[in-house]
Order: C-alpha cells, then sequence, then structure tokens
C-alpha cells in the first residue's frame, strides 16, 4: 500500500442484497467498509430500469420473506410492513388456468383441468400440503440462524415440537427429488411433468414445501419495485458512514504470500483491506481475479466446473391497457403459462423461446407508480440458453460481444414472445406501447453472473458444488469470504441477504460460533 493511501476494515464485493446487507451490519459494528460494484446502479439481480414512465424489474421479479428477510430489515431498522405487497400467483397451461388461493380451490381447478387424474392430484397435495402448513406454523419466529444463544434453541425446540408429525417424511424429503415423486404419483406425463420438474429437474424434494408455501403465502413485492429494496439498503449504508463506488469493476485480488490484502479495479486503482468479501460470481473469483496456485485443484475444478441456474429472456412491455382490462385477463400478479409439458435447452432450436414455460409478471399491478397513468409494466420471462444460436448470433462467448445478427435475433425473439401472449392476455399485441428485451448476455453484461445465471448454482441437486454442504462462507485464501448467490444453496434473494449477515458476523466471531451458538 502506497502511503497516503486510505485502508479499510472490509471491502465488499458487489452491491447486491448481499453485499449491502453485509455492508449494513459491518457499519454497524463501527468497521470501515468500502463497496465496489460493477454496475452503475445498486441492485445487482434486484436492479431496476424505466424506460417512458414504465418501470421494470431487470432481474428477479418479487421475494419471499420465509422468516429471514423482513425479521434482517427490522434488526436494520429499515422494515415498514405498509411497503410490502403480497405476489399471488396462477398457473396455465392448455389444460387448467389456476389462480393459487388456497388448497382447497387448487385441487378444484387442477381436478376441473384434468379430471381423469383427481385421485392422483388429491394424493401429490396430500403429501404437500401438510408440509407447506408446517411451515406457515413456523414463520411467526425469525429463521434460527438469525438469532443466538437461547433464543435460537427455543425456536429449535418449538420447531422440532411443530414438526413431529413430518418426521417420518425427512429422511424422503432430504434424499429424494420432487421430479422422482411426482413421477410415483402422477399416471398422466403432463402432471408428472407439471409438477415435479416446475422448477428444476432433479430440485431436492424438501424444497417443494418452501415453494407452495410461498406460492400461497409468502410471495412479496415492494412498493417502488425491487430496486427499491436496494436504495434502502445503499441509502442506509451511505449514511451510516460506508462507501460505494459504482462502475468499479474487481479484476484481481491482492494478496501477501496466502492472505487477501486488497483488490484492484479495472481502471488499474488499488484498495486495501484487512478482510475482503466477493458477493457475486464465484467461478470468476477463482479462475480470473485470485492467483490459481492458492487454490487446491480440487476446489477450483469443483467451483470452476459447477452448473449454474437458469439463464432467461426477459421481455420489457409498456401497455396502453387499464387494470380492469389487464386483471381480466391477466388475473395475478404472477402468471406461469406452459404452452406444453415439456422443457429443453437445446441450443440449436431456433423455436425454443415458444416452447418452453413463460412468467408474466404485473409489475404495477399494486403500486400505480410504476407506469404511466392508465397503463401498466408487465415482463415476460422465458429460460434461454445462454450459447443459444451460436452464442446469440455473436459466435462468441464473450457477454460484451454484440452484432447486427444479435440484434436481428432479439427483434425476431421480441415479437415471438408478444405474439405468443395473446394466450395469457388477448389483444396485447395491440397495446403495446413500449417493448425490449434482454438476453441471458444482457444479465451477464450488467451483473457479471456466469452464462447470465439468474439465482446462483443450479437447483439441480446433484449437479451444485454445495451438495451435501450447503453453504461456503470462507476460502482456502485467508481473510477472503464468500457471501451472495454463489455462497448458499439455494441461491435468490432471501438466502442472499441471509449470508450477508451470517459472513459480517461470522467474519470476526467465528463462523462456528455464529452457526452453532
Amino acid at each position: 500500500m502506497s502511503e497516503g493511501q486510505s485502508k479499510y476494515d472490509v471491502i465488499i464485493i458487489g452491491a447486491g442484497v448481499s453485499g449491502l446487507v453485509c455492508g449494513n451490519y459491518l457499519v454497524r459494528k463501527g468497521k470501515k467498509v468500502l463497496v465496489l460494484e460493477h454496475g452503475r446502479a445498486v441492485g445487482g439481480n434486484i436492479s431496476g430500469i424505466r424506460r417512458k414512465g414504465y418501470f421494470f424489474d431487470a432481474g428477479s421479479q418479487s421475494t419471499e420473506n420465509v422468516g429471514i428477510l423482513f425479521p434482517i430489515l427490522e434488526e436494520l431498522g429499515l422494515y415498514n410492513p405498509g411497503d410490502w405487497d403480497r405476489a399471488d400467483w396462477r398457473w396455465m397451461t392448455p389444460d387448467c388456468d389456476v389462480v393459487l388461493h388456497d388448497f382447497a380451490q387448487i385441487r378444484a381447478g387442477f381436478k376441473q383441468g384434468f379430471p381423469e387424474s383427481s385421485r392422483d392430484i388429491d394424493a401429490w397435495f396430500d403429501f404437500i400440503e401438510p408440509g407447506c402448513n408446517l411451515m406457515k406454523d413456523l414463520m411467526d419466529a425469525p429463521f434460527p440462524l438469525l438469532q443466538r444463544g437461547a433464543d435460537r434453541y427455543r425456536t429449535m425446540a418449538k420447531m422440532t415440537r411443530v414438526g413431529l408429525p413430518m418426521l417420518k417424511l425427512m429422511p424422503e424429503t432430504f434424499r429424494k427429488s420432487g421430479s422422482e415423486k411426482a413421477r410415483e404419483i402422477f399416471h398422466d406425463p403432463r402432471l408428472a411433468f407439471l409438477f415435479g420438474e416446475f422448477g428444476n429437474e432433479n430440485m431436492l424434494l424438501f424444497m417443494y414445501y418452501s415453494f407452495w408455501y410461498s406460492f400461497l403465502y409468502d410471495y412479496v413485492y415492494p412498493k417502488g419495485g425491487l430496486v427499491a429494496l436496494a436504495d434502502m439498503l445503499a441509502d442506509s449504508l451511505s449514511e451510516k458512514g460506508g462507501e460505494i463506488r459504482l462502475a468499479s469493476t474487481v479484476d484481481k485480488i491482492l494478496t501477501s504470500g496466502n492472505t487477501a490484502t486488497g483488490v484492484e479495479i479495472a481502471s488499474g486503482e488499488q484498495f486495501y483491506a484487512d478482510k475482503i468479501v466477493n458477493t457475486g460470481n464465484t467461478k470468476r473469483l477463482f479462475t480470473e481475479m485470485c492467483d490459481p496456485a492458492l487454490l487446491p485443484k480440487k476446489f477450483l475444478s469443483r467451483n470452476k466446473d459447477g452448473d449454474v441456474s437458469i439463464s432467461v429472456v426477459t421481455a420489457f412491455l409498456g401497455l396502453d391497457m387499464y387494470d380492469s382490462e389487464l386483471a381480466e385477463k391477466h388475473k395475478a400478479h404472477h402468471t406461469l403459462y406452459w404452452r406444453d409439458y415439456a422443457y429443453s435447452d437445446d441450443i440449436y432450436d431456433p423455436d425454443l423461446h415458444r416452447k418452453n414455460w413463460a412468467m408474466l409478471s404485473w409489475v404495477s399491478m399494486h403500486d400505480k407508480s410504476l407506469a404511466p397513468e392508465g397503463k401498466n409494466s408487465v415482463i415476460v420471462q422465458i429460460p434461454m440458453p445462454y450459447d443459444w444460436m451460436n452464442g446469440w448470433g455473436t459466435g462468441s462467448a464473450d457477454p460484451m460481444a454484440r452484432n447486427d445478427a444479435y440484434r436481428a435475433l432479439k427483434d425476431k425473439v421480441l415479437g415471438e414472445v408478444i405474439a405468443d401472449m395473446e394466450d395469457v392476455i388477448p389483444g396485447i399485441r395491440d397495446k403495446v406501447e413500449y417493448k425490449d428485451l434482454a438476453t441471458p448476455r444482457t444479465l451477464s453484461r450488467y451483473t457479471l453472473n456466469p452464462q447470465g445465471s439468474i439465482m446462483g448454482w443450479s437447483y439441480d441437486m446433484y449437479k451444485t458444488p454445495l451438495f451435501g454442504r450447503f453453504a461456503q462462507f470462507t476460502t482456502p485464501v485467508k481473510n477472503l469470504y464468500l457471501a451472495g448467490h454463489y455462497s448458499i444453496w439455494p441461491g435468490g434473494i432471501v438466502f442472499s441477504a441471509l449470508t450477508g449477515k451470517l459472513v459480517a458476523d461470522g467474519m470476526y466471531e467465528g463462523f462456528r460460533k455464529v452457526l452453532l451458538w
């Protein structure tokens, strides 16, 4: 470190939810914190954009609480219940159209679409419903890892008491995938696919309890869009003395021996700190930013070769459509729509975007400031591979590469997505006032997520580097820590926030103490 250069207690790489939560806890401990963000705004996967008066979430579309997010915000003095609205869900296929209100209504809705499978539908929800109700009973207390000492053990004792009737199911739910369970129950392959692989093939069966609990009780959306959460955390961090630098891409971890001492950003500027926390792409961290000689080969290979979550195309649509008309056609905050009972990641299929499921999100459903008066913002997301059609026409793996072929593919996909959404919102083609499309390349360009992934590591339990351990906060490099999507499985906003708190505490108190006591 050169003379006169300031030194920080902690440098955090990434101003997404985990980095901002981590920074907020650290500044409240009196630490001098610098957050370095690749993008030109905070948020990462929860950033947002506004175009011609329409607001759009650029990444994630809503979040859960699951006894984690709201307690963290409350502890930081940032939680206001009035700032959050419920984000309800609808499932739609060529055979059914079901808004997810309660289990009795859900069963009836799917039975109407698949009357010959009524018994199987009951068998599936007879299995799912008790686990969801158990989670509902447990959510009146914060997640145990947010508590310490006697409070944590009292909560865990309560969880054990409440969950005793479910103990006989626990070995199966932590050993078997949901897709395997669905194939056991459903004779109709359409339903086996619909219920078994709506998230990801080989997703842990226990996670189905969490998903269905969230569908019915827990998905939420903040006033101002998800970026409002990032802005609130960033403002609080700055007010408490933390420093955030945007457009500052960290390219190198500086070390002395086997100890991290600082970082170097793309401009060549260097910053020094006692501790470094990386909250983003661990593939890039270990293969490009760190000296590979400091990393055991097995560790490096596990992180380099691990599969990441799906990538998506995102259509941003500003609709000249009143609430009453959109409510009649869209019916919920989110609509999951399957044109067919299949999923593909065939990078050579030119019509792939017309075959996979689509998620439509009514961004301005609750907060009318997110669209011009009398109009509405809607987003459509469809799983699509990063390398589709020869790298989206670029012939390159570089997310920065763009050419005429890339732009032509974007225009083609956008037009066909809008046409296909006529199935969900009839008349939409004549109501589009603003339109644009983000590809997996776009998300990777703005967030550095590998392959444009949206959730960290793959939900396929056999393909994640964290299978069997579920979390990794330390690294082989001393004083270099991990938080965020890629430090915990599954990822997502909530668990990213949790890692921010755990790492802020664990770096100074010891992770064994934080996790066990």
